[in-house]
């Protein structure tokens, strides 16, 4: 594959939005934000964003979809546009991410670095916290090593020995990917349908030879979940619809069933799964419902479906 030298002409930049049901003014303010920093702006309507007023940011292009077919499904549609236009990198964002000034301009510098390195990196990612909380928690990175799955946690001016570490996984917002490495059959698998999405397009690029890479230099602000987490144990539990619960539990174990998930992260995954199935029970509202949810993911990921909840 070919990757855009330092040599070579300034890469052309493009950012995928994803919206479903957005708050207005959040997902507004990103696509100003994101305006200043790309070549090429795409909005991808997973159904809500059509009271969106996208022509306040002239750079955006606006893709509709006809109804909710996933995450995976959105970011390929956006992938499609912004290659058949020319980019080089795409950035992936969710609609209520908060990238600060210069984000995607810090992050192709590591990216071209690495690259000229020699370094086959497929996707480079910011330090992430959480923007509604009042102290700044850091979430950590993940990298599997002989000992186990290690936490890299970020912390605030902190002399970090090196700008970016090599990592396991990156979420979607914020992530800039090389546009040859999606073209290299990575295209997301739109089956996940919405958690998980990431997490399997990173292992999957993982066994292909990629690398991944969490920048400690770049933060960004992000809302994870429908509030902020409750931190029990050291494990940070989200706050989730019970429908997101079906395709959490569904999904986990559709992830460990692919032949590239290691067995230290198997157990890692089954076993948070099974801490996240009682804790939802004590600190969730609408336990009854999100207890049947959890219990109908179990059964559909034991069961191999894949796609949008059955209604």
């Amino acid at each position: 594959m070919t990757y855009i030298s330092s040599d070579s002409s300034r890469p052309r930049i493009a950012a995928v939005v994803v919206g479903f049901f957005p708050e207005p003014p959040i997902l507004q303010a990103l696509l100003a934000k994101l305006q200043e920093q790309v070549d090429l702006l795409y909005l991808v309507d997973n159904g809500g964003c059509d009271k969106i007023d996208w022509q306040a940011t002239p750079k955006c292009q606006y893709l509709p979809l006809d109804k909710n077919y996933g995450l995976g499904y959105a970011l390929n549609k956006g992938f499609e546009a912004a290659i058949q236009d020319g980019a080089h990198y795409v950035a992936t964002f969710d609609q209520d991410s908060a990238p600060p000034d210069h984000l995607i301009a810090s992050l192709l510098t590591q990216h071209e670095l690495l690259h000229a390195q020699g370094v086959k990196c497929a996707a480079i990612g910011p330090t992430f916290f959480d923007r509604r909380e009042v102290d700044k928690v850091y979430f950590p990175f993940y990298k599997e090593d002989s000992k186990g799955i290690q936490a890299i946690i970020p912390a605030e001016g902190k002399d970090q020995a090196t700008p970016y570490v090599e990592v396991d996984v990156l979420i979607t917002s914020g992530m800039l990917i090389c546009a040859a490495a999606w073209l290299d059959t990575l295209r997301y698998d739109d089956g996940m349908f919405v958690d998980y999405t990431d997490t399997e397009w990173c292992f999957r690029a993982r066994s292909k030879g990629y690398q991944l890479f969490g920048s400690m230099a770049v933060q960004m602000g992000h809302a994870l979940s429908d509030a902020p987490p409750v931190r029990l144990w050291n494990l940070n539990f989200f706050h989730y619809s019970p429908l997101r619960r079906y395709y959490y539990f569904r999904n986990t174990l559709l992830f460990c069933k692919k032949p590239y998930v290691s067995c230290a992260w198997k157990k890692r995954l089954l076993t948070g799964m099974s801490i996240r199935f009682f804790a939802s029970l004590v600190y969730e509202n609408r336990r009854l419902s999100q207890f049947k949810m959890m219990c109908k993911g179990i059964w559909s990921g034991l069961h191999n479906k894949n796609g949008a909840y059955p209604t």
